[in-house]
């Protein structure tokens, strides 16, 4: 893990920072998170900061799985938090679309219709045949099962939090980092980032969303500085026994911006800037709908359709068919995204902007979460070029991705004349039957 780029500042400026890591084995999934009597008696003796990020982000995953590692996990490791005599701050991090069922979501702690030793008790004594057959039952007004096990795991901190130093914070969707420690930097490519570097690519021109909704993504750098900043706030005295809320999100802190633009943005700037890949399947153009439907038909036309040819083409060279399947992950992906590409959110942000305001002058920029002044255009840019650079590993020889470019660009004005040509052909028959010549 820490060979990865991003560690490269931290080997540059505090190179023995390894000898301060221990690793323990554990896995959410399992009961009391997997660990071992001895490893969870060392951490009660020795752990003073817990900071739990651990969640599985499977929108429409199982009820069980999505229950075990969002619900049960946290609260194993509340009650192992709440025997450890060291213990500073606890922070436990769920996500702004936490109550998306509210018309605005405030930072405080809304009831859930399911409590959490009971769902676990439900999860942890039927089958998986049973769960599925009563999940919409249970989701209630929730759109899915991961934002209904992050409502039930913030309730379990309410209830098995009390008097601790605890707090919770609610980050949007987590993009690319802006400045720190590098710029555009990214580890997963499921979500908005996977789709943001298709659209880039060329692989993907059809997206459901509603490209006049207010984006609700915050960069990744800000985040982790804010979640270090409410651990600091919450290690101190307080005399208010509520569990303090940040909600983390972009559109009270800057001029707010769109999906479409976003998207919009991404092939702009490769156009304007010339900037090439040598892993670019297609000509980068996008389409943008909220219409299910309108969704449905363009997709097929230009993702299953081309997909299909290309299959068939792998099979008669005795290669093993893949596009298909790709492309019924891309779909099902964005159906399952579209909850929340297509609506739109409000969220009030009044206790982080007071946290930012507690802030020193040196903690602001060491720890710095406010992105008021972000311009999202250059944000954008910097974001590619991370792509570029650590996800897609391209040669720093531009010339490599634009040879690979101009063949894309001839092959799909080629493709387009012979496909105008045919439709030219057939309306020209059309006619002809239509309007026959004597």
């Amino acid at each position: 893990m820490f060979s990865s780029s991003l560690f490269t500042r931290l080997w540059d400026e505090q190179p023995k920072f390894i000898e301060k890591v221990l690793l323990i084995s554990g896995d959410c999934a399992e009961p009391n998170m997997g660990l071992s009597r001895a490893d969870e008696e060392f951490m009660v003796a020795n752990m003073d900061i817990v900071i739990h990020c651990a969640a599985t982000i499977s929108l429409n995953g199982p009820l069980k799985h999505t229950s075990f590692i969002n619900v049960r996990a946290t609260r194993d490791l509340l009650l192992i938090a709440r025997r450890m005599r060291r213990l500073k701050s606890f922070v436990h991090v769920s996500t702004a679309f936490v109550n998306p069922n509210q018309a605005i979501t405030e930072e405080i702690m809304y009831d859930c219709h399911i409590k959490g030793d009971a769902l676990i008790n439900l999860v942890e004594n039927m089958s998986d045949s049973i769960l599925n057959t009563i999940t919409p039952e249970c989701l209630g007004s929730w759109p899915n099962t991961y934002t209904l096990s992050k409502c039930v795991a913030e309730n379990l901190v309410k209830e098995y939090g009390q008097n601790m130093p605890i707090c919770i914070v609610r980050p949007c969707i987590v993009m690319y980092t802006n400045e720190e420690p590098i710029p555009g930097w990214v580890n997963m490519m499921k979500s908005v980032p996977g789709l943001c570097m298709g659209v880039g690519l060329g692989a993907i021109h059809v997206v459901y969303v509603d490209p006049n909704v207010n984006g609700i993504m915050i960069p990744a750098d800000n985040v982790a500085n804010m979640i270090i900043t409410a651990a600091h706030h919450v290690s101190k005295p307080r005399s208010n026994p509520t569990i303090p809320i940040f909600n983390h999100v972009p559109n009270n802190m800057v001029p707010p911006y769109t999906y479409g633009q976003g998207l919009n943005y991404i092939v702009d700037i490769l156009l304007k800037k010339k900037i090439y890949s040598e892993n670019q399947v297609w000509k980068q153009y996008v389409i943008l709908t909220s219409s299910k439907i309108m969704f449905t038909i363009f997709f097929f036309i230009y993702h299953y359709l081309p997909a299909y040819f290309i299959d068939s083409c792998l099979w008669i060279a005795g290669k093993k068919p893949r596009v298909t399947k790709i492309y019924k992950k891309m779909d099902a992906m964005m159906r399952d995204m579209s909850y929340f590409s297509c609506n739109d959110f409000k969220f009030d942000d009044k206790q982080l902007k007071a946290l930012i305001s507690s802030q020193s002058d040196e903690d602001k920029k060491l720890f710095n979460m406010d992105i008021t002044n972000i311009n999202w255009e250059e944000y954008f840019f910097k974001s590619i070029l991370g792509i570029k650079k650590y996800i897609l590993k391209d040669s720093e020889d531009p010339k490599v991705g634009q040879k690979r470019h101009q063949t894309i660009m001839v092959a799909y004005y080629t493709l387009s004349i012979i496909i105008y040509g045919c439709l030219l052909y057939l309306c020209y028959v059309l006619l002809k039957m239509i309007f026959p010549i004597n």
